[in-house]
């Protein structure tokens, strides 16, 4: 007798390259990948024609513990932080720095892999390739 129930996988979101505004719903520390943890931030699309959709960002960052990290001034990262949030004035990150708020992201498909070769139409995604601007209004 088998135990196990099937395990249902998600379909990999799909919207069309622009610009979305977005809320984070989580960031992590993700799994070891190439020797690093990236950084994983999941951000949902706020607008109606999307609205609901969670698509995720990467961000490579040098972990301090499971909560905090540094990143170049060069990074993605960093750039990302300074045009959203404002300069940068302490010595590192944390996971809750975009916590609130709603941003302008770049919102990019992947349609190829590592290698440079295409994906199946099934294997596209898409994800949040920058962060512009927080669009919140004060």
């Amino acid at each position: 007798m088998n135990d196990k129930a099937p395990v249902e996988m998600t379909p990999l979101a799909q919207v069309d390259d622009g610009l979305y505004e977005v809320k984070l719903i989580q960031a992590v520390r993700g799994a070891r990948r190439y020797d690093r943890n990236d950084l994983v931030m999941e951000f949902e699309i706020v607008q109606e024609q999307e609205q609901g959709v969670v698509l995720p960002a990467y961000y490579q960052v040098r972990w301090i513990d499971d909560t905090s990290f540094t990143a170049g001034q060069k990074s993605h990262y960093f750039r990302d932080y300074q045009a959203c949030i404002g300069r940068m004035t302490g010595k590192f990150f944390t996971l809750e720095d975009f916590q609130d708020g709603r941003y302008q992201a770049r919102v990019q498909r992947v349609v190829r892999d590592a290698y440079k070769e295409s994906l199946a139409p099934l294997n596209q995604y898409s994800r949040v390739r920058r962060l512009l601007k927080s669009v919140d209004e004060y």
